[in-house]
């Protein structure tokens, strides 16, 4: 972060330390608190003439930025989306001191997307095996999952935790339809031996059918279970849509205490200053669980 930036930052963080939420204050038995964040591939938004300079001054420490932002909130388990490569993902996730599993993209990528749109997940818990493109029997059809879709099994101090972090096409309902109907089939096997977490950019509102999937499957919308309400996730310049999830078994869901869209800078622009920009063009969305 530059000067300003990280002056900011630090005002942000004693604020949010003394109303609580950075600290674990009031949430003493709390095992985990996870954090779904599209990161638009550590690229910073908006990229105008008025950011221009700024944003690329610092756009090689953005793996840093970013993992220094979501440390005030002190997650145990980031899943991300639009992923850059998979040398950035490390740095990121050695600046919080946690483990990664990545996920390739299914789609091989272009000149503006090297790579395609890959997904990760960072976390302190302790990886016990992860999967790329995991399903319930039979390999998944190449129209499906051309984002990502990763699973890792994690050993925590509450038992076995199964995270499935994806990252739904953005254009095609119906492969959405299908996608969603994919990852039921995929969390009916994980629940043999686990609770399930579901994190990631689903690229469909409340109000669509798509939702409806999760729904009927027994799946519980954490943000909606806590009060968020229609909060919108993106853009993170004058947001607009509901499109970024955490997803839990009905077990877990129970024990979920806090969500919320952290929609302050740096996962917003300064209000006041147009030479300042967002670190992604979503806004990251927690949940903490006790």
């Amino acid at each position: 972060m530059d000067t300003i930036q990280r002056r900011h930052f630090l005002k942000l963080a004693a604020g949010l330390l003394g109303t609580g939420m950075l600290a674990r204050a009031g949430e003493e038995n709390t095992p985990f608190r996870t954090i779904s964040y599209n990161v638009l591939a550590f690229r910073g938004f908006p990229k105008t003439d008025a950011t221009r300079s700024r944003l690329e001054g610092a756009c090689d420490r953005h793996p840093e930025m970013t993992a220094e932002a979501l440390a005030a909130f002190t997650p145990d388990i980031v899943t991300l989306q639009e992923g850059p490569s998979e040398a950035l993902v490390k740095r990121f996730a050695k600046a919080l001191g946690m483990r990664y599993a990545y996920f390739p993209g299914g789609w091989e990528g272009n000149a503006e997307y090297p790579g395609g749109f890959p997904g990760a997940i960072v976390t302190r818990f302790d990886i016990v095996a992860s999967e790329n493109r995991p399903t319930a029997g039979a390999a998944h059809d190449e129209i499906l999952f051309t984002r990502h879709l990763g699973r890792a099994e994690l050993d925590t101090p509450f038992g076995r935790l199964h995270v499935v972090s994806t990252h739904f096409h953005a254009q095609k309902h119906e492969v959405r339809m299908l996608e969603a109907a994919a990852i039921v089939a995929l969390i009916t096997k994980l629940r043999e031996t686990g609770s399930v977490l579901l994190q990631g950019d689903l690229n469909h509102r409340p109000d669509a059918p798509e939702y409806k999937v999760w729904v009927e499957a027994g799946l519980v919308d954490i943000g909606a279970r806590q009060g968020i309400g229609e909060q919108p996730t993106a853009p993170s310049i004058r947001p607009r849509s509901r499109i970024d999830y955490i997803w839990t078994t009905p077990e877990l869901a129970a024990r979920a205490r806090h969500a919320e869209v952290l929609d302050k800078p740096p996962f917003i622009p300064e209000p006041e200053d147009p030479s300042t920009y967002a670190l992604s063009d979503h806004l990251p969305m927690l949940a903490a669980f006790g």
